[in-house]
């Protein structure tokens, strides 16, 4: 019972996503996995964070669906950066919104960020990367075992659900 209820505690509370695309790159690849921590209080300046696209990044070229992973780069209250303050029409020394955040891949050339769509509001933030997971490496399917005798079984190739 205690076993079961701690196990819900830490779906609530935790999730792990694999990364998929190159946008932060060199710091996630493509594969990797990370442990976030869901809804935490307000993410810093720097904190890599998962969140749900933005309206505006299907526009803005984002072709995946689900869950996107980019840097904090400004919080609320935090000066505007020059590079994204052109992109949002903001004089230079203003500021980000309350309950707002700008967030950037760390591959610049290959991330649809807040460069293209945007402000990200905090409703939108699933969670904070809290550190990173054993990478995921798929299940090699098991060659099957031949024999003449009837009583050993043969291996079945194991897929991979997730």
């Amino acid at each position: 019972m205690i076993v079961r209820l701690a196990r819900r505690l830490l779906r609530t509370r935790l999730l792990a996503v694999t990364v998929t695309g190159p946008s932060m790159e060199p710091a996630l690849r493509d594969g990797d996995r990370v442990l976030v921590r869901r809804r935490t209080s307000g993410p810093a300046r720097g904190d890599v964070v998962v969140l749900e696209p933005p309206p505006g990044a299907r526009e803005a070229g984002l072709t995946h669906e689900g869950l996107i992973i980019k840097r904090v780069a400004a919080g609320p209250g935090d000066p505007v950066p020059a590079l994204f303050a052109e992109r949002l029409g903001v004089p230079p020394g203003a500021v980000v919104p309350p309950g707002h955040y700008l967030v950037l891949g760390d591959n610049r050339p290959l991330s649809i960020d807040s460069r293209r769509f945007g402000y990200v509001t905090r409703a939108l933030l699933t969670g904070v990367v809290t550190r990173p997971l054993p990478r995921h490496t798929p299940t090699v399917p098991a060659a099957p075992v031949t024999t003449a005798d009837p009583l050993l079984p043969v291996a079945e190739p194991v897929r991979d659900a997730g």
